[in-house]
């Protein structure tokens, strides 16, 4: 008799503490410096890549564009977060571009311009 209250006992807790599991994770707290500075040399590898993709008569428009974010990076995060850009982006245009990539390479590119209102510059 005992066992049996003992497994009814188990069973009860062991169908609620899936339901607390199952609650939503809390929001993730402010990014840190490492995953910012990850995310400029993503962000700066990704553009240099975006520039091989472009033809090359967009590439002196697509060069202001780059000089205009940047000056955005130094106001907005300083100097550091502005070098950190554009040491990336300098490596992802110096190495050979992978032309299977160019189309998300170019609509992340895109985003990036309108996300900043930087099309038309």
């Amino acid at each position: 008799m005992r066992m049996r209250l003992l497994g009814l006992a188990l069973l009860a807790v062991s169908a609620a503490v899936p339901a607390r599991a199952q609650a939503p994770a809390p929001p993730p707290g402010p990014p840190t410096v490492e995953t910012m500075d990850r995310g400029l040399i993503n962000l700066g590898l990704m553009a240099g890549h975006a520039f091989q993709c472009l033809p090359e008569p967009e590439r002196e428009a697509a060069q202001r564009r780059l000089l205009a974010f940047n000056g955005i990076l130094v106001a907005e995060m300083g100097a550091n977060a502005a070098f950190r850009f554009a040491s990336s982006f300098g490596a992802g245009a110096s190495h050979e571009v992978d032309r299977s990539f160019c189309e998300r390479s170019l609509a992340d590119w895109r985003k990036l311009l309108h996300d900043h209102g930087m099309q038309d510059r």
